[in-house]
């Protein structure tokens, strides 16, 4: 069972969560799983113009979600809340700043859509995003 452990309001807007979705696997011994998650919600702002908005909203929907995954395994029962804390750390440090910024929902969106152009040529789009 996931539970959010903690959740930063960013300057840009976004929140950022942390879900502790740690379990135990072998004896005294765990999987500490931490998702870290962002939801971008689209808005006409991200985009040149109304028509790239309206296709990149048929596409993606509301909004678009970043997901990370960050596991440790063999992690023993006492130590779980200290390593949960350690990896809620290290995102602060290491990548708190690009989320923080004024153009990561641009990106985010943007990586989102070239990753589902690529996946499907077929698609016709625009891909005019300020920025």
């Amino acid at each position: 069972m996931n539970s959010i452990v903690r959740e930063l309001a960013l300057d840009n807007g976004l929140t950022v969560r942390f879900s502790d979705a740690s379990r135990r696997y072998f004896g005294d011994y765990h999987q500490v799983r931490v998702e870290v998650t962002c939801e971008v919600p689209l808005t006409a702002q991200l985009f040149d113009d109304p028509a790239a908005f309206e296709a990149a909203r048929k596409l993606l929907g509301a909004s678009v979600s970043y997901r990370k995954l960050v596991e440790h395994q063999g992690v023993p029962t006492l130590l779980v809340a200290d390593q949960v804390e350690k990896v809620i750390q290290h995102f602060i440090e290491h990548s708190l700043g690009y989320f923080s910024s004024e153009n990561f929902p641009r990106r985010l969106v943007q990586s989102e859509l070239n990753r589902l152009k690529s996946r499907s040529r077929s698609f016709a789009i625009p891909m005019h995003i300020n920025g």
